[in-house]
């Protein structure tokens, strides 16, 4: 891959943290990952979502990533993941318990952690689309 040599400090983290990212998927899942029929390193960089851009607030840090996904990982070590089509909510409690919810589903707004998140990353998104800079 070419690029400047002024970037080699961050193509050298960015490879760092693929790896690191590779090696917890290999974790989770016990065991290597399986290659695709046919496929070679250029098309997984090809296909890799990958961070665009990111904001810290007061509570949380939000990303986002090139699939047009939102992950808003709260310091309590809760986490929130919007998907593109804003139909799916994923969060993750503290326990590392992670539940997926279809959006319009009554669960969402049954429980209070998930809704104070909803609520909250709602109005930091709002900020970030109108250009406010309060967070």
């Amino acid at each position: 891959m070419n690029y400047p040599s002024t970037l080699q400090k961050k193509v050298t983290l960015l490879t760092h943290f693929r790896d690191y990212l590779l090696e917890q998927h290999k974790r989770l899942d016990g065991g290597a990952l399986t290659p695709r029929a046919g496929r070679d390193d250029n098309d997984v960089d090809r296909n890799m979502t990958y961070l665009k851009k990111w904001v810290r607030t007061k509570h949380a840090v939000f990303f986002r990533l090139s699939d047009q996904s939102v992950q808003i990982v709260f310091y309590d070590h809760t986490e929130v993941l919007l998907t593109p089509d804003e139909r799916y909510i994923t969060y993750v409690d503290r326990n590392r318990s992670r539940i997926t919810y279809y959006m319009t589903d009554e669960l969402v707004g049954c429980n209070t952690e998930i809704e104070r998140r909803l609520k909250y990353t709602k109005e930091i998104l709002q900020q970030l689309v109108d250009g406010s800079t309060k967070r």
